[in-house]
């Protein structure tokens, strides 16, 4: 039999890879362990939380007892995340109070965030809000005049882009994905818009692009193109191919006129950044209004997040759904993976109940209007954030405005 001191210097020496005595998912390490999807960690990061910057919040009425002018930038609103090797993410927010019209005082901008994870056997629950990126275009490169159109820096604001989903590539800059436009636009890892915007082409109609109703060119009367996509339905979620060489980005909604409930997903060619002319459709449910988020675990499977209109609501539709791509041109295969409104909670990980908040039992739900971000950790860990429209959703108490909440869910049976 090995003895103590031996054991102990094995895991001390391992422990990088895994602990061997005080594992806080060791009750999970046995794909036997689980049958069902179970919530293993848990994080929120105050709905009243602000970062440095001018005051904002001008053009709009706030909700849920929070009022404007608010006291710099709120971090908030959180439409794409990506990991980090040191456990944080980089999350980033989206045009900031929801429209073009009201969002001209607010940054884009992508934070650095770390969640101390409460688990069955630690952790406290919050979020540290650690450095942000700021976006910005001092080259000049967006082809319509923007909100701080004549300063040095030219930071972009909420009026002037929607970011709604985001990779980070191996040369370490970002790709975001914008559902105004909608455009793909390309960032240094600094923040600095490395090309122009690029527009979607019609996948079915050569040399046509795809615009939506808040188009900026259109807006401003530029080679002005008839908007196919419907209001809000541009790019919501977008994948990263394993091998990293493509792009995946996602429309929201169907076309206008559309009955079918079908999706374009379109594939863009990170070598030569142009879009191949491939294209992959995926149908919504029935019960779902839109997507969430994209993302791929390999170089044709991964998950989309897929979802009603409702909030604060148990009997909702907010579901992940496990896809594979398949042939150009074609539905993919999709089936669901996990239900959001029914997550096992077994060590019950929310923090601090709160008087009318719902879906914190030992049957957990995330019953948001918005959740846009999901990260793959691995074969059988899923990390999950909701977007809190600050302030005006309600998800999780009728009667508060929502935080940025952070759920960590472990998979009964490995994705890969």
């Amino acid at each position: 039999m090995m003895n103590k001191k031996l054991l102990s210097l094995l895991c001390l020496t391992a422990l990088s890879l895994s602990a061997c005595n005080d594992d806080d998912h060791d009750q999970f390490s046995s794909p036997e362990t689980l049958t069902v999807p179970t919530l293993i960690s848990f994080a929120k990061l105050p709905v009243s939380t602000y970062a440095e910057g001018p005051d904002s919040g001008a053009a709009v009425s706030g909700a849920n007892g929070i009022y404007p002018p608010f006291k710099g930038q709120p971090v908030q609103g959180f439409s794409a995340a990506v990991k980090n090797n040191d456990g944080s993410y980089m999350a980033m927010s989206d045009n900031g109070f929801g429209t073009q019209n009201n969002s001209a005082d607010y940054l884009l901008r992508i934070y650095k965030i770390k969640p101390d994870f409460k688990t069955k056997t630690k952790g406290t629950g919050q979020v540290s809000v650690q450095d942000f990126i700021q976006l910005r275009d001092p080259n000049k490169l967006v082809p319509f005049e923007i909100v701080n159109n004549n300063t040095p820096d030219r930071l972009l604001t909420g009026a002037d882009f929607d970011p709604e989903s985001m990779q980070r590539v191996a040369d370490g800059t970002y790709w975001i994905g914008d559902e105004f436009g909608p455009y793909l636009l390309h960032f240094s890892a600094e923040g600095v818009l490395l090309d122009a915007p690029i527009p979607l082409p019609h996948p079915l109609i050569k040399g046509q692009e795809l615009r939506s109703p808040q188009n900026q060119l259109n807006k401003a009367g530029i080679n002005y193109i008839e908007p196919l996509i419907q209001q809000s339905g541009g790019f919501e979620g977008m994948a990263l191919s394993k091998d990293g060489q493509y792009l995946y980005p996602l429309l929201e909604k169907p076309l206008k006129g559309d009955a079918s409930g079908q999706l374009i997903i379109s594939q863009f060619d990170l070598k030569t950044k142009s879009y191949t002319g491939k294209y992959y459709l995926f149908t919504l449910d029935s019960k779902a209004s839109a997507i969430g988020d994209f993302q791929l675990f390999n170089n044709q499977e991964g998950i989309i997040i897929e979802r009603d209109a409702s909030q604060n609501n148990l009997g909702s539709y907010k579901k992940l759904i496990r896809i594979k791509l398949g042939e150009s041109g074609k539905v993919i295969e999709r089936e669901e993976l996990l239900d959001l409104i029914k997550i096992a909670n077994p060590n019950q990980l929310y923090t601090s109940v709160r008087d009318g908040d719902i879906g914190t039992g030992t049957q957990f739900a995330f019953p948001f209007e918005t959740i846009e971000d999901v990260v793959i950790e691995d074969g059988r860990t899923l990390t999950v954030l909701n977007d809190n429209n600050f302030p005006g959703s309600s998800g999780r108490n009728a009667k508060l405005a929502d935080d940025n909440e952070i759920i960590q869910i472990r998979l009964p049976k490995a994705l890969y």
